[in-house]
């Protein structure tokens, strides 16, 4: 049997399973800090409104990872960005607007992730 020295890592893979959640929840909670409801708000990220209850009463997302993200400036900027452009987008019916700058951002800057992805290349 031979013996593999690499392995293949997908960041988004990863990203999905601890950046995405934690990320999806600050959204929730700026959409609700603009007194948006958790339909609305459940419209704004594609998903059920049970799921935005959970995201908002802090039942998914990484609590830790939520704080390191919640805590750094230039996130909260993004954030915010992201988020005025999603309410924008919304009242324009434009294309979906990704995740990726938000996710590329957490993994670099805050968790120091070095796998590279598609959107950290371009």
């Amino acid at each position: 049997m031979r013996t593999l020295a690499k392995r293949i890592i997908v960041p988004c893979e990863v990203a999905v399973k601890d950046v995405i959640p934690a990320i999806k929840a600050i959204i929730a909670i700026e959409l609700s800090a603009r007194n948006y409801s958790q339909k609305e708000i459940a419209e704004f990220l594609n998903i059920s409104i049970a799921e935005v209850n959970y995201l908002l009463k802090g039942k998914r997302g990484d609590e830790e990872l939520k704080k390191n993200l919640l805590n750094d400036e230039d996130f909260m900027d993004l954030v915010k960005s992201f988020t005025q452009k999603l309410i924008s987008s919304s009242e324009n019916e434009t294309d979906p607007i990704s995740l990726c700058p938000l996710c590329s951002y957490a993994r670099r800057k805050v968790l120091k992730q070095e796998e590279a992805c598609p959107y950290d290349i371009s």
